[in-house]
């Protein structure tokens, strides 16, 4: 999950300018990224695909109708970031799951691999939009265990 370096961060981009980066990001490309990641789930019903493809939409809707609901400048990094965050985590415990149960049974659940990869996908998508301090930042907090 880099940062492209060579693009303009939030911090550098107009209320109008940014939010359409934020609809570019988490809508066209997004949806056909998902669609390769569950082509390649070999022998599972098409119910199962959907009900993955499904739960990562939702998700997804949320932060971008968050976004997009937004009215200044000021908000829409906060609500950028705050939504980085939330899909960061859920994308962590979705993996944590994954540990466990491959601990556990030596395979994780097929859904949870496919989930956690397109909430994978969600993150990439919003990561560039944020400055990278605040990656980092984010990052270095959620790999600190809490006392």
């Amino acid at each position: 999950m880099g940062h492209n370096t060579g693009e303009l961060t939030s911090t550098d981009l107009t209320f109008d300018e940014l939010r359409q980066r934020v609809q570019t990001a988490l809508c066209d490309s997004l949806e056909e990224e998902w669609e390769e990641v569950l082509e390649q789930w070999a022998g599972t019903a098409p119910s199962e695909r959907q009900a993955v493809r499904r739960h990562v939409a939702e998700l997804r809707d949320q932060v971008l109708d968050s976004l997009l609901a937004t009215e200044t400048l000021e908000e829409l990094k906060r609500g950028l970031a705050l939504g980085y965050a939330e899909m960061k985590c859920r994308w962590t415990m979705l993996n944590t799951r994954i540990q466990h149960q491959t601990a556990q049974s030596g395979r994780p659940d097929e859904p949870l691999i496919y989930r956690a990869t397109c909430v994978s996908l969600i993150v990439q998508a919003l990561e560039p939009l944020l400055s990278r301090e605040h990656v980092e930042d984010l990052a270095s907090f959620l790999a600190e265990p809490l006392a």
